[in-house]
């Protein structure tokens, strides 16, 4: 009897915690992140910080642009050896960005199709000039307005949910 007794003790000892552990984890589950607390994350945590390297990679982009004389070689250098890697990092740590409301996951892609688009563009340009192919530029020219259609529509967005959460928004949205 004084077997039973402990079998049954240290059983129910077992299922206490088992369960006990159990609650613990649907707390963590079930813990709901606001709209507000997420997007706010997403801006200034998550995005912002990572923003360098594709404001690097589209000044490097736009230096092709400024000038009349422009050393294209040295072009093609600097968009594969810095721009479109920097583009590369910018997609990889965006898309390694958690969030967790669907107003924000819009955000999010409306982020990585703009950068993807970017990115593509910026690998037509080189492809153009490196085999004087004046389609590809086209081609690019269309990826940089479905790039700019994506982050108005971005903006657009950011702007709804900061009127609709109460999110004073400083500065400049454009990204």
């Amino acid at each position: 009897m004084k077997k039973k007794l402990y079998i049954f003790t240290m059983l129910l000892a077992l299922a206490c915690a088992t369960f006990g552990c159990g609650k613990e984890e649907k707390k963590d589950v079930t813990e709901e992140v606001s709209v507000k607390e997420d997007v706010v994350e997403f801006i200034n945590d998550e995005l912002t910080p990572i923003e360098a390297y594709r404001n690097s990679a589209i000044a490097v982009y736009n230096s092709y642009f400024a000038t009349e004389d422009v050393d294209l070689n040295l072009f093609i250098t600097n968009m594969k050896d810095s721009a479109i890697p920097s583009m590369e990092t910018y997609i990889s740590n965006l898309t390694n960005v958690e969030v967790a409301t669907t107003e924000v996951t819009t955000l999010k892609n409306l982020c990585l199709q703009s950068a993807q688009k970017q990115h593509d563009a910026m690998l037509k340009i080189v492809l153009a000039v490196e085999e004087q192919n004046p389609d590809y530029l086209t081609e690019a020219e269309t990826l940089i307005t479905e790039a700019e259609e994506s982050m108005a529509q971005f903006e657009s967005n950011l702007r709804t949910i900061a009127t609709d959460n109460g999110i004073t928004i400083e500065g400049s949205v454009s990204y």
